[in-house]
């Protein structure tokens, strides 16, 4: 109940900066611009010759946006150095600069399961009233067309600590060909998988690598109706029926997957689907365009899209925070809502070919965009829709609770440990974890 007051509270807050928001006059962009920014000269003004550096990690993502700072500064004068990364790095460089004062970076990308170590201090802007003041409203930007629990995910004690833009969920992409309706519940989705393994073909391709496991697992321990730790986050709940019910169902339908599952990562489950070996695929989404790529699928003609069989699905996502060291939070401000905005979004969704799921509800449900990524719309029901989604607990060890997780559940599959086992072993470590 008191995770719906927030998201309510939050919708409360936006629609209140949304409001109050002054009507702005119109003026020019530069040539190149993909902004719609109306009265940029008034909103950017204050804040022309000021110099941020943003940190993330290597990649495509991190190409556009280093073009996207550079269109930002010819309209805004402000000017936003890009510095890239390797992932494996950069959590704790992240840590290591915005701990001490005077740190470097202005901006961080960061998921939001790193959100409450990287705020330990105090460490990072909430930017709730940003979004409230008018002198900072950048109009293009539509605050109001986020996905809530987008931004319930990245928020801690009422407090907005990141900006979101893509997020990663799961669904369950099927074999249109061999299937009309998909499975709707447990029953059904164990039964479809048992159905379909014969030879070569199995009915259900996991990835149950350590790198994985967690996942499938939570997914089917919230779709069951537990959670894996208390509301305060203090202690680990693995010792409820719900827990063993949907660890007992994990090892049931493992006897439908392929031999080798608990080493395949995404991309190694995603490809014995590719390859016509598969039947039922319960995916991420930043596996879905390898899935329909004519090029690396034997099967992209024939791929159907579904929420889980439970009706509810992790979310996992990505997004821009300020640091507490960022020499001009509100020039921060205004980039992030230029990078952001719902046309430039759009365009990494394109150049990404849909593997960037955009948190809009405006891009998800666009009649262009769903012609070419039909699983937008279900995409769309997922985040919008109330209770569909869950996200990893905020604390300051999430990481370390994941791997813990991740081995016990193995463990259970792997029949090293019993399911009382393996659920108890991982409660005792996370409760320690917690603990501190």
């Amino acid at each position: 109940m008191k995770k719906w007051i927030a998201i309510l509270l939050l919708a409360s807050i936006l629609a209140t900066g949304l409001c109050s928001c002054a009507s702005f006059s119109s003026s020019s962009t530069a040539p190149g611009s993909t902004s719609a920014v109306q009265g940029q000269n008034d909103i950017y003004a204050p804040y022309a010759g000021t110099e941020l550096t943003f940190l993330r990690h290597s990649g495509y993502e991190a190409d556009w946006m280093a073009e996207k700072a550079a269109e930002f500064y010819k309209i805004s004068g402000i000017k936003v150095t890009v510095e890239q990364i390797a992932y494996s790095e950069m959590k704790n460089k992240i840590l290591l600069d915005i701990s001490s004062s005077g740190g470097a970076y202005d901006m961080i990308a960061t998921t939001e399961y790193w959100l409450s170590e990287f705020n330990e201090g105090g460490w990072l802007t909430d930017m709730t009233p940003f979004l409230k003041d008018s002198t900072l409203t950048d109009e293009a930007f539509e605050a109001d067309d986020i996905a809530i629990s987008t931004l319930e995910a990245n928020t801690i004690d009422g407090q907005l600590l990141a900006m979101p833009w893509k997020f990663n969920g799961q669904l369950l992409t099927y074999r249109s060909d061999l299937i009309d309706t998909p499975p709707s519940t447990w029953e059904e989705y164990l039964a479809m998988a048992e159905e379909y393994t014969s030879g070569d073909m199995v009915g259900v391709s996991l990835a149950l690598s350590l790198n994985s496991i967690m996942d499938i697992y939570l997914n089917l321990l919230y779709q069951a109706g537990g959670t894996l730790l208390n509301e305060a986050n203090t202690a680990c709940m693995l010792d409820s029926p719900e827990a063993a019910e949907a660890l007992e169902y994990l090892i049931d339908l493992n006897q439908y997957t392929t031999s080798g599952a608990t080493n395949n990562q995404w991309p190694e489950s995603a490809a014995v689907f590719q390859q016509g070996n598969a039947v039922l695929y319960p995916t991420i989404t930043s596996q879905l365009s390898s899935l329909i790529d004519p090029e690396k699928s034997a099967v992209y003609e024939d791929v159907g899209y579904s929420e889980l069989p439970g009706g509810v699905a992790c979310l996992s996502t990505w997004g821009v925070s300020i640091t507490s060291n960022c020499k001009s939070p509100e020039a921060a401000w205004l980039f992030i809502q230029f990078m952001l905005n719902p046309e430039n979004t759009k365009d990494l969704v394109l150049a990404t070919e849909g593997a960037d799921i955009p948190v809009r509800s405006s891009l998800l449900l666009a009649e262009d965009l769903n012609a070419s990524y039909a699983h937008f719309a279900i995409m769309n029901d997922i985040v919008s829709t109330e209770g569909h989604t869950w996200a990893y607990p905020k604390t300051n060890c999430t990481t370390a609770i994941m791997e813990v997780l991740a081995v016990h559940v193995q463990n259970a599959i792997l029949g090293t440990e019993s399911i009382e086992q393996a659920l108890s072993s991982a409660k005792a470590e996370i409760d320690a974890l917690l603990a501190g």
